[in-house]
């Protein structure tokens, strides 16, 4: 399988209960998420201390006129990826009823979560499917953005 990753930044002072970033899988084939790294960037200051919550909702619709993500080949030898990645859409891929992972974290740190070897988490076939972050709890302070980084199989 070949490996790809993205990143994404938020923007300034995100609203809680509001998007980020997403990935939605190809007509043709799916994709394997198989690692998320998260954290905060604050300028050239010191994030200000402030517990969030990031929530990973699988999607139930692709969304209208997305701003394409750059994707990277972990591997230049493999095939271009499949899957295509948004930071913002005019109108936004629906999300499932529930969160699927919620990511509790403070903003002086950071999150690295790997799903590899028997943790799996599958995205089907598709142009429907796929993965959306969500700022779920409160909004960042002004000046605050969310950094994601994530990589997945294909």
């Amino acid at each position: 399988m070949a490996r790809f990753q993205t990143q994404t930044t938020s923007s300034a002072a995100l609203a809680a209960n509001t998007g980020f970033a997403w990935i939605n899988a190809a007509a043709g084939g799916g994709f394997k998420l198989r690692r998320m790294t998260l954290g905060v960037i604050a300028g050239a200051t010191t994030p200000t201390s402030q517990q969030l919550v990031v929530a990973v909702y699988r999607t139930t619709s692709a969304g209208t006129t997305p701003t394409a993500g750059t994707i990277t080949k972990l591997d230049p030898n493999s095939n271009s990826a499949t899957a295509t990645v948004a930071t913002a859409f005019t109108t936004a891929p629906t999300l499932g009823s529930t969160p699927s992972w919620l990511i509790p974290f403070n903003t002086q740190s950071g999150v690295d979560l790997p799903w590899e070897l028997l943790e799996e988490w599958i995205c089907t076939a598709g142009t429907a499917n796929g993965f959306a972050w969500v700022n779920q709890t409160n909004a960042l302070p002004a000046s605050h953005s969310l950094v994601l980084s994530y990589e997945w199989e294909e």
